[in-house]
């Protein structure tokens, strides 16, 4: 499970990180994009995250895809505070299993809005943005307005 945590990741290096000493900035990966709230990860997220620690795993940036997970992802990140770092949005295709999925419309933001806007201090990033125009999601002009 930790190679679904780092696939695509890259090592934190820069060109200036060698005036650092290694001891003041670790070396290491941070997950860009996570869906920590995903019931896949229900019954064994300490794990998860113990196993993405040790293979240098320094922070996580958990991700919601639509307003059900945001209570989730928000626990998560007070939970695992400095670990695991909220980010809050709304997928553009919703909906599982996958014949049931569908483009996003404006109900799902309008749900999705208020709750950001609550949660606006705590937040580190808005994720999950964007439209999709996939025609299997999208397959009319109405999907994609």
């Amino acid at each position: 499970r930790s190679s679904d945590l780092t696939s695509g990741c890259k090592p934190l290096t820069h060109p200036r990180m060698e005036l650092l000493s290694s001891t003041a900035v670790p070396l290491g990966f941070v997950d860009c994009h996570c869906h920590l709230s995903d019931s896949d990860f229900e019954h064994d997220t300490d794990a998860v995250l113990e196993e993405a620690k040790k293979v240098k795993v320094l922070a996580i940036l958990a991700v919601a895809e639509h307003a059900g997970q945001f209570q989730t992802i928000m626990q998560l990140s007070q939970r695992y505070l400095g670990y695991v770092f909220p980010c809050l949005g709304v997928h553009p295709v919703q909906g599982v299993p996958p014949e049931e999925q569908r483009s996003v419309t404006m109900k799902d933001l309008e749900d999705a809005l208020p709750l950001i806007e609550s949660y606006r201090d705590q937040l580190f990033a808005i994720g999950e943005v964007g439209l999709d125009f996939t025609p299997r999601i999208a397959s009319t002009e109405i999907g994609r307005a």
